[in-house]
């Protein structure tokens, strides 16, 4: 039988990941996003710290993904004048004023926390499998004891797996 890899061999190491804090702004949050696309990189999502410090080093404390900014832009839509985001008209998305008033809540308020979707660096890769099915998540932030050190995505199981047939 082969010899099953470990997660910390597969993760993308947290710099390479684009970062905002859980204090930001919807509207930060894009930008942050955007510009890191821009430059080239492939990420869809960021990885949300508090700037609260915990053994003096800034604490991961959720992912935003896209679907996370557009359902937080739908909710705060329906918020704003009771209208549901994808009955009223295209139109809203060429007007800034009502944009920005839709992206000024907090990115905190926005997260999937990490509850229990997360996995260590010596978790299989199967572990880290299991955990994206039953959690319905595609990327899980990898830790070393309490310290973030990456983040593991479906696509690297699945070159994992492309590698292997």
């Amino acid at each position: 039988m082969p010899e099953t890899k470990k997660v910390g061999e597969l993760m993308v190491p947290l710099r390479e990941y684009p970062v905002v804090y859980d204090s930001d702004t919807l509207k930060d949050a894009i930008k942050v996003l955007r510009n890191y696309r821009a430059a080239g990189h492939e990420h869809r999502s960021l990885l949300v710290f508090s700037k609260t410090k915990v053994d003096n080093e800034e604490q991961l404390v959720g992912i935003l993904t896209t679907r996370d900014i557009l359902k937080a832009i739908k909710t705060n839509r329906l918020l704003y004048d009771n209208t549901e985001l994808f009955n009223m008209s295209w139109a809203f998305f060429y007007r800034k004023d009502p944009l920005n008033e839709l992206t000024v809540t907090k990115v905190g308020q926005a997260i999937r926390p990490l509850v229990d979707a997360c996995v260590q660096a010596g978790d299989t890769v199967v572990r880290a499998i299991e955990l994206m099915m039953t959690k319905n998540v595609n990327l899980l932030p990898v830790f070393e004891g309490r310290k973030a050190v990456g983040v593991i995505r479906a696509i690297d199981l699945l070159d994992y797996i492309a590698d292997m047939l």
